[in-house]
C-alpha cells in the first residue's frame, strides 16, 4: 500500500508541475533517446533472462528514463512489491536477488504509444487531468501490481473489448491484488477465478484467455476507461 501511495504521489506531483499533463506511459522495448522529447514514467523490459533491464535501477531513477523518478529519490524500493520475490534459476545463477519493478501503469492513461499494441483506439486515454469525465479520479486505476510472468514494460494493458487478459494483474496478497487510483487512494481486489491467480511458471501469460463476463476482467475493465 505504501508504494503504490508514494508513486501515486509522485505521479500526481508531476501533474502539478507540468500544467497537468500526466508522465509518459510506453511499451515494448521503448528507451528514449538523449535528447527525446518522451518522458516516461519508467522504462526497461522484465523478464525470465539475465537481460540487464531487470537490475538496472537507473530506468527508474534517472529523469531521461523516469520523469517522477526525482520526486522519489534515489530509493527504487518503492518500484518493487514486497511479495513479489520471483526469480528464475539462471537469475539465481547470476546471484540476483530480485527484479527491479513489480508495478505498470494503466494503459489508458499517460500519453504513450498505446496504439501501436494491442489496443481498443475507441476508449479515451486520460493524458491529463482535465481528461477524466466518464470516469473520474476516484474511479480510475493508475498503478497496480503486474503477475510475475506478465510484467515486461511498465504499461498494463487491458483488454477492453475481447475476453482475453493482455497482461495479468498480481495477486501476491493471499490472491488479491492492490491497485493505486488517480485521486491517491489505494483498494484491494480479491480475484475470484484461478486463470486470474495463475501460479508463477515462469513463462509469459501475456494473452491469457479468459471466460466470456468473467468478473475480475468486468472489474478491472469499469476502472481502467470508459467512453
Amino acid at each position: 500500500m505504501d508504494n503504490l501511495r508514494r508513486l501515486t504521489a509522485a505521479w500526481s506531483l508531476y501533474a502539478e508541475d507540468s500544467a497537468g499533463k500526466f508522465p509518459g506511459n510506453y511499451h515494448g522495448g521503448f528507451v528514449p533517446g538523449a535528447t527525446a522529447n518522451q518522458r516516461p514514467w519508467a522504462t526497461g523490459w522484465l523478464d525470465w533472462s539475465s537481460s540487464p533491464d531487470n537490475t538496472n535501477t537507473l530506468y527508474l531513477t534517472e529523469g531521461r528514463y523516469a520523469a517522477i523518478g526525482h520526486l522519489l529519490g534515489p530509493d527504487v524500493t518503492g518500484f518493487k512489491c514486497p511479495s513479489d520475490y520471483y526469480l528464475a534459476v539462471l537469475q539465481v545463477s547470476r546471484g540476483w536477488t530480485e527484479r527491479v519493478r513489480s508495478y505498470a501503469m494503466n494503459c489508458y492513461v499517460g500519453e504513450g504509444n498505446q496504439e501501436t499494441g494491442p489496443f481498443d483506439r475507441s476508449y479515451p486515454v486520460a493524458k491529463r487531468r482535465s481528461d477524466f469525465r466518464s470516469l473520474t479520479p476516484q474511479q480510475t486505476f493508475v498503478f497496480t501490481e503486474e503477475h510475475p510472468d506478465s510484467v515486461n514494460d511498465p504499461l498494463l494493458f487491458v483488454n477492453m473489448s475481447q475476453w482475453v487478459w493482455t497482461d495479468l494483474p498480481g495477486s501476491f496478497h493471499d490472491g488479491a491484488g492492490w491497485f493505486s487510483f488517480a485521486d491517491g487512494h489505494v483498494e484491494p481486489r480479491t480475484w475470484g477465478r484461478r486463470t486470474t491467480t495463475r501460479q508463477v511458471i515462469y513463462q509469459p501469460a501475456n494473452q491469457s484467455p479468459a471466460i466470456q463476463n468473467d468478473q475480475d476482467l468486468l472489474w478491472l475493465r469499469a476502472r481502467t476507461t470508459a467512453r
